[in-house]
């Protein structure tokens, strides 16, 4: 029974507890309460089940479950589950932990009971017809000259450098002949990241030589304990001649997560990196304009300024230099991260750019103050009737 976890860990106690908010891979507080609802990133599916080699059995099949050698309780459990069969291509994975582009990306093939069931939270999906609620009935749509597809945004916009919804582009079937694909609908971050979902006669057309089902999703909530350990030992049993590996789908959603802020927080890295080079290039360049402009300040000098004056006039010519750069920037940032706002989940970092432009704006304004009171000017001359 590989990739099953022991009945007397916490994991299997748990299977269905949501991600906490520790750790670099956790969701933001306050949002573990939806994880597992079903229109959220696990689709209400608490188990996450992938197979050596793919497999035909139905373990909630009255005809088949007989056969399996299941005791009672594995049996009640597995027959209380509700269990989605999906088919796979065995292609490349395209989420955000393969660091190596998706070739050939993996395509799942969806059935009705997973299409009528629907879940997960859609970004954007196509026109439905009037009085159809559920995007996911768009993947059975006319037959035409594309596939409707539907897949995880950052899928499409990072991984497979797609467009948005009605976008057009072309997958290879098992002959290696290309197959025109048309984005119906794009997923928000969830358990399906990395992977093409067709509907299954869909990918009956484009697999031919396929057969059985390479993925399966598992709602086990409504079981209690007891009853919960006994169909994961059972689904275990029941697939163990393909090879099975079950992962709860927290688990699942928190490594690709995980692998997400690491990635956001290297990049956050740089760029306080980045921003620390520049500010200490602004000091320089305020230092070297000082002692450029000795002369010019020498005259107001004598023209009557006071040194504080002078202190404040050259504050205020970096407070309005950095400041229209700091604001150029924020705008470009913001403009390039528009996308990702539109998302139901994306948020802006106040605090974090209300930091950050706070001190290079201190640092900047120190450095003005540092170089005009070493600047070498003049004290002013006496009067000559003094």
């Amino acid at each position: 029974m590989r990739g099953v976890a022991d009945p007397g860990t916490r994991e299997a106690r748990e299977p269905h507890d949501t991600p906490r908010p520790e750790g670099p891979g956790a969701p933001r507080p306050g949002a573990s309460a939806s994880l597992a609802a079903r229109p959220g990133p696990t689709g209400g599916w608490t188990l996450l089940a992938t197979f050596g080699t793919p497999t035909p059995v139905d373990p909630r099949d009255p005809d088949v479950a007989p056969t399996l050698g299941l005791t009672d309780d594995e049996r009640r459990g597995v027959a209380a589950c509700t269990i989605a069969r999906l088919r796979s291509n065995g292609g490349d994975d395209a989420s955000c932990t393969n660091l190596y582009a998706a070739g050939r990306p993996t395509v799942l093939g969806v059935g009705p009971e997973f299409v009528s069931r629907g879940g997960f939270s859609f970004l954007d999906h196509a026109p439905l017809p009037a009085g159809v609620t559920n995007p996911w009935t768009l993947l059975d749509g006319p037959p035409g000259d594309a596939v409707p597809v539907i897949l995880d945004q950052a899928t499409a916009q990072w991984a497979l450098k797609l467009g948005g919804v009605g976008a057009r582009f072309s997958l290879a079937d098992d002959a290696g002949r290309p197959v025109a694909c048309r984005i119906v609908g794009l997923l928000a971050p969830g358990i399906l990241q990395g992977a093409v979902v067709v509907a299954e006669r869909s990918f009956e057309r484009m697999c031919p030589g396929r057969s059985g089902y390479g993925m399966a999703l598992v709602d086990d909530a409504a079981l209690e304990p007891r009853l919960r350990d006994a169909a994961r030992a059972g689904l275990a049993r029941a697939w163990i001649d393909a090879g099975p590996t079950l992962v709860p789908a927290a688990d699942r959603l928190r490594s690709l997560l995980a692998v997400q802020n690491t990635f956001l927080a290297g990049f956050q890295a740089l760029g306080a990196l980045g921003l620390l080079l520049g500010t200490a290039g602004v000091a320089a360049v305020q230092m070297q304009g000082v002692l450029d402009r000795i002369g010019p300040l020498s005259l107001l000098r004598a023209l009557g300024f006071s040194p504080a004056r002078l202190r404040v006039l050259l504050m205020l010519e970096t407070l309005v230099t950095v400041g229209l750069g700091l604001a150029a920037g924020v705008l470009a940032g913001c403009l390039a991260v528009a996308p990702a706002l539109a998302g139901a989940d994306a948020r802006l970092p106040l605090g974090w750019i209300a930091f950050t432009c706070g001190l290079t704006a201190a640092t900047a304004v120190v450095a003005s103050l540092v170089a005009a009171a070493r600047a070498p000017i003049p004290p002013r001359p006496a009067s000559r009737g003094a």
